[in-house]
Parts: structure tokens; C-alpha cells; sequence
């Protein structure tokens, strides 16, 4: 399967207003994409709107919540009316509660479901059909770390984020089965240093914070900017990410038993903090990439950089594998 070029491609991102979202529309568009900012904070998209027009880049965007399947098809329809054509979608919209689980209701646990997996939901449901008529494209959803990692004081989100992982998964196997000329990527962000820290529903009594190690935004936009133009399954976002999914396949009860050890402490800050509803049902955000609210600030990665330049990976490979053959033959000679 091959996939546009950015420069001749038709973008739309949800979640666009701030974090890994925000970061994605700025890089597709500085690529030469036209791109479809979708996003339920007004300002925050009129913002990015000004940023990526002052800088030459053509986008439009559309006010809405990925909650309401409804918006989300005139999101799409408007994409279509606007430019033509579809050919990436990105579904990153999402939110955060954290909360010890008895602490957290079912109304939240609902919600949570309703935004960050039937968001995505809706979003592959008006993407696929408008993907065919444009010929092809690509579906790139952002799940997370925690969709095969689950933290404690994070039940609600990482059921949510599990759930959107099982529905690419099965979408991905339809698509092939039927034919269509659609790559289905599933990017798992580890920790990324987004506002969304500074917005999320908060039941702990506490700041909150997450465990290291943290990377900035730019590493999951990269990772999106790939998947638009490479038809890749998975993609890992932080080495953190990769380490974290081997780790929780080979050793489950040790993860366990050091989560439930250390879990919680390294979930709460240091400060004590009041309720906050955060963004979960309102639209709260930032209008910025970064959050700068984790104890320390996000890196890069070389593990992500090495996923998203398989010719260098190859080329690293051949050239340790040589190493070894000679470092054999060199002992076998001095024997």
C-alpha cells in the first residue's frame, strides 16, 4: 500500500487544541498538508488557526466533541466540502481522570469510555467510508502506555485507552479482510509531557503526576507524521513505551507487585489539591503543546527515532551482527 505524500494530502486531528494533537496539526502542516483542526475549545483552535497561517500553512477548523457522533460526521462532511477529500485520519481527542477506583463513579468511568473510546469510534466511522472515496489513506489512533499497562489511580483511563487498542486491532482485520486500501496504525504514547496534566478530572486529594521516564510531545507527533506516510500496525512512542509492553508480557505479577508497591505514590504529586472536574465534560484546554506540570521535563527518544528510520535500524543491525561474526572468527584464529 502506498500513501501521499503530506504535501498532497488532507489531514483531519481531533484533540487538535493542545498537546500531542496541536503538535501533530503544526508539523503536518509545516510539511505542506492541508489540515482540519477538530477540537471542542474554540479559542484554542482559532490560536492554532492564526500559528499555522502565520507561518504559510493552509487549515480550517471545526468546533466539536468526538463524544457526539453527530459532530463528527459533519466534521468529516465539512472536510469533504471544504478540500475534497480525506486521506489521514487522526484520532487523538481524549481526557484523563485520576482517582482511586472507589473513589471514582460510574458516571466518569462512562464518560471516559464515551470520549476517549467511543471518540474513537465515531471517528473511524466517518473516516473509513470518506477514506474510500479518496482512493485510500491512513487511520492513526492514539491509544497509550496504559492500554496494556494499567496504572492505579488510573483505572478509569486506562480501560478506556484498552478499549480504543481492541477496536484498531479489529477494525485493521476487517479492513484487510474486505480489501480496502486503508492503513490502520495504533500509536502508544509512554508519558508525554502535555497539558493535559494540568486539566484532568483529579479525585486524589494530590497533584497529579506520573511515573518517569517522560518525553516531549513531539516524539508521538513524529510518530503520527510516519503512520500518515508508511502503512505500519503499531508504533511506540518513548522508548519507555516499548519497555513497558515487553516487561508487562514476560513478567505480569512482578509488574504487579511493584506497581502496588510504588504505584500510587509515583501517580500523586506533592502538593495537595481540591476536586477539580478538569476537562472531562467541559472544554479546558491550554491551547499550548506543553504541559510542564511532571516533575521533570519531556525528552526525546532514541529508541523512536531508530522505529520511525528503519534504514538506519538495518544498517545498526547488519553492523553489530558483523561485529559478533568477527569477534568469532577472531577467537577461533587465536585459539
Amino acid at each position: 500500500m502506498r500513501l501521499k505524500p503530506l504535501a498532497e494530502q488532507v489531514v483531519v486531528v481531533t484533540g487538535a487544541s493542545s498537546g500531542v494533537g496541536r503538535e501533530a496539526a503544526l508539523r503536518f502542516a509545516r510539511a505542506g498538508a492541508t489540515v482540519v483542526a477538530v477540537a471542542r475549545n474554540e479559542d484554542a483552535l482559532e490560536s492554532l488557526v492564526a500559528q499555522v497561517a502565520s507561518e504559510g500553512g493552509a487549515i480550517r477548523r471545526v468546533v466539536c466533541d468526538v463524544a457526539d457522533p453527530e459532530q463528527v460526521e459533519r466534521a468529516a462532511a465539512l472536510a469533504e466540502e471544504w478540500f475534497g477529500r480525506i486521506d489521514t485520519w487522526v484520532g487523538n481527542a481524549g481526557a484523563m481522570v485520576y482517582g482511586a477506583f472507589e473513589d471514582t463513579p460510574a458516571s466518569d468511568f462512562r464518560r471516559m469510555m464515551d470520549v476517549n473510546f467511543l471518540g474513537q469510534v465515531n471517528g473511524a466511522h466517518a473516516a473509513l467510508p470518506a477514506l474510500r472515496r479518496a482512493g485510500g489513506g491512513a487511520l492513526i489512533a492514539i491509544a497509550s502506555t496504559e492500554s496494556y499497562l494499567t496504572l492505579p489511580m488510573h483505572s478509569a483511563y486506562s480501560a478506556s485507552k484498552a478499549a480504543v487498542a481492541s477496536l484498531m486491532d479489529g477494525v485493521r482485520r476487517e479492513v484487510i479482510a474486505r480489501g480496502f486500501p486503508v492503513s490502520v496504525t495504533t500509536v502508544f504514547p509512554a508519558v508525554m509531557d502535555t497539558p493535559g496534566y494540568l486539566t484532568t478530572r483529579n479525585r486524589m486529594g494530590k497533584d497529579p503526576s506520573a511515573p518517569p521516564p517522560y518525553y516531549d510531545p513531539a516524539v508521538a507527533a513524529e510518530c503520527v507524521l510516519f503512520a500518515a506516510t508508511h502503512p505500519v500496525r503499531d508504533l511506540y512512542a518513548g522508548g519507555g513505551a516499548r519497555y513497558m509492553a515487553v516487561l508487562q508480557a514476560l513478567a505480569p505479577r512482578a509488574l504487579d507487585v511493584a506497581l502496588g508497591r510504588v504505584g500510587i505514590r509515583l501517580m500523586r504529586g506533592e502538593n495537595p489539591a481540591p476536586y477539580e472536574p478538569g476537562n472531562l465534560d467541559d472544554a479546558l484546554d491550554l491551547g499550548r503543546v506543553r504541559g510542564g506540570a511532571l516533575p521533570a521535563p519531556g525528552r526525546r527518544s532514541v529508541y523512536t527515532w531508530l522505529e520511525l528510520h528503519p534504514r538506519v535500524r538495518l544498517g545498526l543491525g547488519v553492523g553489530i551482527a558483523a561485529a559478533v561474526a568477527a569477534g568469532v572468527v577472531l577467537r577461533r584464529v587465536a585459539r
